[in-house]
């Protein structure tokens, strides 16, 4: 069944493939003239503007992942145009190969899968054939090219199904990696702090913290960082300016009603039945403690998941309302009509109901509203502000006669807050240099700002007096570390000589079924990979801050034969490795294909295309 499902998968995939190449592209001018291709495998052509829609969906992908505009340099400074060409080319070597194979599908196949695609449908979902052309039309593609193209992905899918159909990893693939994920260990572990010394260490002197600090003078080096100047302009700053009528605010209260006023609800889940009589056994079996609702759903096999309803009000429940709100505490309640039939209905609680007044809402909607407002006015900022930086204006000036705000940053990272909590910002600020002119850009929530780098400051060292307060307290530390360090290996000897932590007086926690997904609570993380390395009944010390925890692997256990997970489990590693399987053999089929048939490149027209691109 795995090999079936996966065959059927490359199908759908495919075939959106298809759809997005087929598509992506209406409105956009023709890339050819009398150039038709980019390369060639074999007879297969890699078509100019099956290229050229390509690089623009790529264009528009980078445009989403980073929130500023793309253009064809970006692409080829990130060798995204290379990947694009191989992918087709790829695409084409299989192709070339299904036509060796002498693979086609009929027009009746080909039909059936056009009349399917949503872009070519009426409003009555029927297929409209002059949607059809006009969209072909607006792609500049003739109603035989499309069709054409359909007929060759449709006879590569099966060429593709039938390559990978029987690939199957050996049952023990799936097995080993399944063992090596949940294989588990049992470790004892012993924290130790400054509260298990003899006498708690002192505080450190000048020299001790001197000593500390040259030591690791790397922890208190910042790292090279740019001196950065900004203007921004927020939409909260804007809000601040803008007024909001009273009669807008009455009808986003209005159109909010149902938010503000939530009736009272429940939390229920739902068991219908087969017929009447059974659901009153069931009841009947509920009230005389002779059964739980549970147990209706381990018969069936079913889950809470399966039957909950969420929290619904009398509007949800229809007919069984007045049954199940009857209710003045959780239980079951029924039988009850549903539309399944007849049901049980179990209330886990009762939410009160919850109305907020248009007083107590009006800041709320004021704010959200001001917000609203705000962003839109700052698509209109957004030229004047290039024109003034394009007339000369610096940041100073903008911040004088715009609402904008100026400001500094020190910046080598992001930040947890501010304008270098935005990623638009720390990747401008990464690329910036202080020869680059300063433009206005878009973050993430709309906000606008442009940045000048004004100087790059090198790594520097802090002077002591300047983190005297870190200094000292890591070198306690270090002090705690150093006391505990002593006692830690005479207990290490005690344990090796067959000593118990009880006969030392020590209580260790223990931990069991521990697995690589997982980290128990109390196991410091540093030690998470670090116990899949020791050896049964080896010790080992991990740094934990100022404390020292000693673990000691007791046990290495093979998987529970109790895992409800298992086989599911098995199964997915099973699926991944033959989905993975398949993909190798398409791309070694590809590339053999690519050396038999042969790859042309026409040069001039990928430059032509790129030529026409932004």
């Amino acid at each position: 069944m795995a090999k079936k499902g996966k065959a059927s998968q490359l199908v759908v995939w495919v075939l959106m493939a298809m759809l997005i190449v087929g598509l992506a592209g209406f409105g956009v001018g023709n890339f050819g003239g009398t150039i038709t291709n980019v390369a060639t495998v074999g007879e297969t052509e890699v078509d100019i503007d099956t290229y050229g829609r390509a690089l623009q969906r790529d264009m528009q992908e980078l445009e989403a992942a980073t929130g500023q505009p793309a253009s064809m340099a970006d692409l080829q400074a990130q060798g995204r145009d290379v990947a694009v060409l191989q992918g087709l080319l790829g695409t084409a070597a299989l192709d070339e190969a299904t036509r060796l194979a002498g693979l086609s599908v009929g027009d009746e196949r080909v039909s059936s899968q056009i009349r399917d695609i949503e872009a070519f449908q009426g409003l009555d979902g029927k297929f409209d054939r002059e949607a059809y052309e006009f969209a072909l039309d607006r792609n500049q593609m003739s109603v035989e090219q499309f069709e054409d193209s359909v007929r060759q992905d449709l006879a590569r899918n099966l060429f593709q199904a039938a390559l990978v159909s029987g690939l199957s990893p050996q049952p023990a693939y799936a097995d080993a990696i399944y063992r090596f994920i949940a294989e588990r260990r049992t470790l004892s572990l012993i924290r130790m702090t400054e509260d298990d010394l003899e006498a708690p260490v002192a505080a450190p002197d000048a020299a001790a913290i001197q000593a500390h600090y040259e030591a690791n003078i790397d922890a208190y080096t910042l790292p090279q960082r740019k001196a950065i100047t900004y203007s921004w302009l927020t939409p909260e700053m804007l809000a601040e300016t803008i007024e909001v009528e009273e009669a807008t605010l009455r009808a986003a209260y209005d159109a909010r009603a149902e938010e503000f006023n939530i009736p009272e609800r429940r939390l229920v889940e739902r068991l219908a039945f087969a017929d009447e009589t059974a659901a009153r056994e069931a009841m009947a079996a509920i009230e005389d403690g002779t059964a739980e609702f549970d147990n209706f759903l381990t018969e069936r096999e079913l889950t809470v998941d399966d039957v909950d309803l969420g929290a619904v009000s009398r509007d949800d429940l229809g007919a069984a309302a007045d049954g199940v709100f009857a209710l003045t505490e959780a239980g079951v309640v029924g039988p009850l009509p549903s539309t399944l039939g007849p049901a049980l209905f179990r209330v886990s609680a009762i939410l009160s109901p919850q109305s907020t007044t248009f007083e107590d809402a009006r800041d709320l909607l004021a704010a959200e509203l001001q917000v609203e407002a705000a962003l839109s006015q700052l698509d209109n900022e957004l030229e004047p502000l290039e024109d003034l930086l394009a007339g000369g204006a610096t940041l100073e000036d903008l911040a004088t006669e715009t609402p904008m705000e100026l400001g500094t940053v020190e910046w080598f990272g992001p930040a947890p807050e501010g304008i270098a909590a935005y990623a638009t910002f720390n990747e401008l600020a990464a690329q910036a240099t202080p020869d680059d002119f300063p433009e206005v850009r878009q973050l993430d929530d709309g906000a606008l700002f442009a940045i000048r780098v004004d100087e790059i400051i090198p790594p520097t060292v802090q002077p002591l007096d300047d983190v005297i307060d870190a200094a000292t307290e890591a070198a306690r530390e270090a002090a705690v570390r150093d006391a505990l360090r002593v006692r830690v290996t005479e207990l290490e000897e005690a344990l090796s000589s067959g000593l118990s932590a009880t006969d030392l007086g020590l209580e260790p926690l223990v931990v069991n079924n521990i697995t690589r997904t997982s980290v128990p609570e109390g196991v410091p993380l540093e030690a998470a990979e670090r116990i899949f390395t020791l050896e049964e009944g080896e010790i080992e010390v991990i740094e934990d801050g100022a404390a020292l925890v000693l673990l000691r692997n007791d046990e290495i256990l093979p998987p529970s034969e109790d895992d409800p997970n298992a086989a599911m489990l098995r199964q997915v590693l099973g699926q991944q490795a033959s989905e993975q399987m398949a993909q190798d053999v398409l791309n070694e089929i590809a590339r053999a294909m690519e050396i038999r048939a042969g790859i042309t490149i026409n040069q001039a027209a990928l430059n032509a295309v790129h030529a026409q691109l932004p």
